[in-house]
Formats: structure tokens, sequence, C-alpha cells
């Protein structure tokens, strides 16, 4: 189980990763071939929040997702494991954190080069 407030659940929300699609991403680098019954048990989400978590690590290419088939009729049942090994992932997030800083980095250039003078004029809308 993830904990709440734990150090790798923090670091990876503060990356930009949403909460739920933290907590499902470390709960599967913990357990590996899950369903989305396990995680919607295990880590208190509902099916949709399971989802949505999905759909955000997929984005990332971060998971490896398994149709199994069912002798039953109804939804189709999918195994997630981690597409690479979790040390990749790390360097992923490093990566997009680094990309980050530097946008922030070139805005704060540009701000830096304005002079007070280039600001006469502007009209600011009431909006």
């Amino acid at each position: 189980m993830v904990e709440e407030g734990s150090k790798g659940l923090e670091a990876l929300v503060r990356s930009g990763i949403t909460r739920s699609a933290a907590k499902v991403l470390l709960y599967i680098a913990m357990e590996g071939n899950v369903q989305s019954t396990d995680i919607e048990k295990d880590v208190c989400l509902g099916q949709s929040g399971v989802s949505a978590a999905i759909r955000e690590l997929s984005q990332f290419g971060w998971l490896r997702i398994t149709a199994v088939s069912s002798q039953t009729k109804g939804r189709p049942r999918h195994i997630y494991n981690l597409s690479k090994p979790f040390d990749e992932i790390v360097d992923d997030v490093e990566e997009m954190e680094k990309k980050r800083a530097r946008y922030i980095r070139s805005g704060l250039d540009d701000l830096r080069k304005m002079r007070m003078s280039d600001c006469h004029g502007i009209q600011v809308s009431d909006c």
C-alpha cells in the first residue's frame, strides 16, 4: 500500500503527476502484475480514478497493459505492469523536471530583459 505523505509520492506529485497517478505508479512498481480491482481496493481509488490514473501513466509510456481473456461476459480485464524499470521512470521524471526548469528560467530571463520603459503605453484590460 502507498502511504500518504511518503517521500516518493510527494516527489512525484511535486513533479506534476497527479496524486492518484503517483499512487498507482508506486503501487504497480511495488506489486507488479495487478488488475484495476486490486488497485481500487489497495490504493483506495474508485474505478473512474483508477481509469484516469492508468490513462495518465499510459501517456508517459510507463505501463504495459495486457488484456486477459475471460469466459464470462462483461468488461474486458487487463493486467497492468511497468513497461520499464522504475529507475528509468525516475530518469524520465528527472528529464521532465529539467525541461520545466529550463522553461521557467527562459521566462525569467525574458522578464529580466524587459525595461520599465518597454512597459509604458501598455494597456491592461479590466476584463
